[in-house]
């Protein structure tokens, strides 16, 4: 894919002072009209870069104060709004202040399509009261591929078949519509509809064994419905 491609041109160029097209090419195992149009795709993005002939030429960076157009996948882009939605919760004036201009300047340097996705995806990350020590105490690392998944559908909006183990150890299949992450410190849940029990369904991330994303997309609720629906105490789950 083209994205991938210019990610890893931009990692050559960052690793080295100056590059050949040649080397570039054999470096990435494409042709030297692919590094061209690749380089041509950068420049477009705002990406500093010059280029010369000669012994004493080459491509490089050109070491200015920008690079441009971030370039973020979705789960990358969704662990920042995660972090930034926890951030926005300490309400601390200075760094406050220092996540909306983070805001904005992601807003503007993301490619287009991006930022409104984004700003849907933002509001769909809440934080709660922090975590009881009963709780605090039966947390687990979580499992990277399982919580790959879950951004994966998240982001996508489609609902998600676990393998869920709750805090008695037993094991169950179930199929959640993630409408909502919510993160009572530091635990983070995934709240929505639980689609065999046809109720609400509040499940902790590190409770997640195996997760993968099913095709199509579902309707998305107020979040005010799901708290009102779940009955549940945060410590049972």
């Amino acid at each position: 894919m083209p994205a991938d491609l210019d990610d890893r041109l931009l990692e050559l160029l960052r690793a080295r002072p100056s590059w050949t097209g040649a080397a570039l090419a054999l470096e990435l195992g494409v042709s030297l009209r692919t590094v061209r149009r690749a380089l041509a795709r950068l420049a477009a993005d705002g990406v500093p870069l010059s280029a010369g002939p000669g012994p004493g030429g080459g491509v490089r960076l050109t070491g200015g104060t920008s690079l441009g157009r971030l370039r973020l996948g979705h789960r990358e882009a969704l662990d920042l709004l995660m972090a930034l939605a926890v951030a926005e919760s300490l309400a601390a004036p200075l760094l406050l202040e220092g996540v909306r201009a983070l805001h904005r300047r992601l807003g503007a340097a993301l490619p287009g399509g991006e930022p409104a996705d984004l700003a849907r995806a933002r509001r769909r990350v809440l934080v709660g009261a922090p975590a009881s020590a009963s709780v605090r105490a039966t947390l687990q690392p979580v499992r990277t591929e399982a919580v790959a998944a879950v951004q994966d559908a998240f982001f996508a909006r489609t609902a998600l078949a676990l393998e869920y183990v709750d805090r008695s150890g037993a094991r169950s299949e179930r199929v959640l519509e993630p409408h909502y992450l919510l993160f009572n410190q530091p635990v983070w849940y995934l709240m929505g509809l639980d689609r065999r029990r046809d109720a609400g369904g509040l499940l902790r991330l590190d409770r997640i064994e195996h997760a993968a994303p099913i095709p199509g997309p579902f309707r998305l609720r107020p979040a005010a419905e799901w708290l009102a629906d779940l009955t549940v105490e945060f410590d049972q789950v």
